[in-house]
């Protein structure tokens, strides 16, 4: 082997070390950001009674668990609460009204609004077979939407998923339940 193809074997060997290098970093970090949260959610989740998996699952798809994260509709953090949503929740909770919607980049305000709000629709939707999926929905897309594009089945026993109108809403419901199985399987002992 010359010189030549030497030099080439070794900047393709350097190339693919990097990229791999930089694949298990974020993989990492990721894996790092969730640990971060871990005992906020578990906390979070026994107050609210919600499942620790469907909150991860959920700040997974919403923000890949980056606490200063601001959506472009004006959401906010981890869990991507929106300004009425805060509202709704200072109001439940007997707090003045969110004049800074900044402090919802702190984590622990909002998962804590977050959660309450998936905890809401969890009980709205709760006697329908399709629960997660009506509840997700409305986190999603709001309650009024919901309603309003008739995404409720006629029976509570009925299939809600092929109801829902919004190919982003189906596949954001769908990619966070397949997440909450994994996070499921990843805790199994």
């Amino acid at each position: 082997m010359n010189k030549r193809s030497k030099i080439i074997i070794g900047a393709i060997l350097l190339i693919v070390l990097v990229i791999s290098a930089i694949f298990i970093t974020r993989r990492t970090s990721l894996r790092h950001r969730e640990l971060l949260y871990e005992e906020l959610i578990m906390k979070t989740s026994q107050k609210y009674k919600v499942r620790p998996t469907l909150i991860k699952a959920l700040i997974l798809r919403e923000s890949k668990y980056r606490e200063k994260v601001r959506g472009k509709a004006g959401e906010f953090g981890l869990m991507q609460i929106m300004k009425p949503v805060a509202d709704d929740w200072s109001r439940a909770q007997r707090y003045k009204h969110f004049g800074n919607y900044e402090q919802l980049l702190d984590a622990e305000i909002n998962i804590e609004v977050g959660t309450w709000y998936l905890a809401k629709a969890l009980r709205k939707w709760k006697d329908y077979k399709d629960c997660d999926i009506l509840a997700l929905a409305q986190y999603n897309a709001g309650p009024g939407t919901v309603l309003r594009k008739k995404w409720v089945p006629s029976h509570k026993s009925g299939s809600a998923m092929n109801l829902i109108s919004f190919r982003g809403t189906k596949s954001y419901i769908i990619y966070i339940l397949d997440k909450e199985k994994e996070y499921l399987e990843r805790e199994k002992p």
